[in-house]
């Protein structure tokens, strides 16, 4: 019996899965009505019929329970052995719900299979279920090899020998993401097909459960994370909440990246980054805020959060602080560092011990270069409501084309010839010197950084 959800959606799909059934011996299916199983095809039907296969459609108000109770009752033997079999797989879930004992869904599934259990996401191999059993690593490679054949839609049993053991990977969820892997050892039978099938509808349950607790565990970070920004949460209550998110007390290290070209259709939660931050055992902090990705972790933790994943993206990290006040400031190094390492050509920089060539080290070196060489133009700006540094910015990212930079700004050329004349009259300067357009350029990624949020 199943509950149809893995049940394949196309004709070949389905024809495929009732052989595989009958070929194992499966006394019939049976599919519940009103689940999100799709429906039966008439290839499929023919299949069941040549092979003399039974399909049931069992009305929604059957309890499932009801229908394990009656196979029991009428059979004997091994089919009665079976269906206690499931009762009892399905307790375990009950009672690892009723008890909070999630960490010990998989291992008590095993005991009662006689076999090792890991639950796999299929996009890198990671195991989203703690399990006693360890997988090998040729046998990752196998499974993660088998989901590159199947294109990553797997079919509803897949045979994976792993030497002398003999394993079967079973799909958990109708998404194709994340698979169930049985093994048994060479003196034991194959793993129950049945049984297997169940056992990954079970460990579905338990992913989905982890995966809202997760989502709820993150919006709640990155809104504390943006309050401490706002600085609109008092220290105490912060700290009483990153106690909480297993955080403790400090210090504490922020860490800043960047998409890089991990990232998908501009999303960045498809960010690689992001997307192992859901696996990683230590307690972190994570919001995307100002295109800037940010995570907090314990001083301890640090190293940790940089060799994740061994990415492309390029980090800056804060120096460690033990007073929630200083939040806001730890997000400011951190870019500021992000800056130094992407200005420098290194993979990682940590504010004030690495530097770039061509930026300040510290933020109060930054304020001072601002200031020596934007001072003028933004208090002009300040006290005119004029919009010399923007024009200025734009002028620079249109690759100093007066045509284009004015396009770009939505005013006639002649007007932004009269600003950047403003800005030289201001500033002391002429813009056709090289020099000093490096300089006030550099100034203005200074400016931004020192204020990300100014218009």
């Amino acid at each position: 019996m199943t509950d149809g959800y893995s049940f394949p959606s196309d004709p070949e799909g389905q024809t495929a899965f009732v052989r595989a059934l009958a070929e194992a011996d499966i006394a019939g299916l049976a599919l519940g009505e009103g689940f999100k199983a799709p429906p039966l095809t008439g290839e499929a039907l023919a299949a069941a019929d040549a092979l003399d296969f039974p399909i049931l459609l069992t009305a929604r108000s059957v309890p499932f329970v009801t229908l394990a109770r009656l196979v029991a009752d009428a059979n004997g033997g091994q089919d009665s052995l079976r269906a206690s079999q499931v009762l009892r797989l399905y307790n375990i879930l009950r009672r690892s719900q009723a008890r909070g004992e999630g960490d010990r869904l998989l291992d008590d599934c095993a005991t009662e299979l006689r076999a090792d259990l890991n639950v796999l996401e299929l996009r890198h191999g990671r195991e989203l279920l703690p399990s006693r059993s360890s997988i090998p690593d040729p046998l990752r490679e196998a499974v993660l090899a088998r989901v590159a054949e199947q294109r990553g839609q797997l079919s509803a049993f897949n045979r994976i020998k792993d030497g002398d053991v003999s394993a079967l990977l079973v799909p958990v969820g109708s998404s194709d993401s994340a698979a169930l892997l049985v093994r048994t050892n060479p003196e034991q039978s194959a793993p129950d097909l049945l049984l297997a099938q169940h056992t990954a509808t079970i460990a579905e349950f338990e992913v989905e459960r982890r995966a809202a607790r997760a989502a709820r565990a993150r919006a709640r970070a990155a809104g504390l994370v943006r309050n401490m920004l706002d600085r609109t949460i008092a220290p105490e209550a912060a700290v009483v909440q990153l106690t909480a998110l297993g955080l403790g007390e400090g210090p504490w290290q922020v860490t800043a990246w960047k998409d890089g070209p991990a990232s998908v259709d501009n999303d960045p939660s498809t960010s690689t980054l992001v997307d192992a931050l859901a696996y990683v055992p230590w307690p972190h902090l994570y919001a995307y805020v100002d295109d800037t990705h940010l995570v907090t972790v314990m001083q301890a933790q640090y190293q940790q959060g940089l060799e994740l994943e061994k990415p492309r993206a390029k980090h800056g990290a804060s120096q460690p602080f033990a007073a929630v006040s200083r939040f806001a400031d730890a997000v400011r190094e951190a870019r500021w560092a992000l800056e130094s390492a992407i200005q420098g050509g290194v993979s990682s920089a940590v504010y004030g011990s690495h530097g770039s060539y061509f930026m300040p080290s510290t933020v109060a070196e930054g304020q001072f270069a601002v200031q020596r060489l934007l001072g003028a133009l933004i208090a002009y700006d300040d006290e005119h409501d004029s919009e010399l540094i923007r024009s200025l910015e734009v002028y620079f990212e249109a690759n100093r084309s007066w045509q284009e930079g004015a396009r770009r700004l939505g005013i006639h050329k002649q007007t932004l010839v009269y600003r950047l004349h403003k800005v030289e009259e201001l500033t002391g300067t002429d813009l056709r010197d090289f020099g000093v357009q490096a300089e006030l350029y550099l100034a203005l990624r200074t400016l931004r950084l020192l204020t990300p949020d100014r218009d």
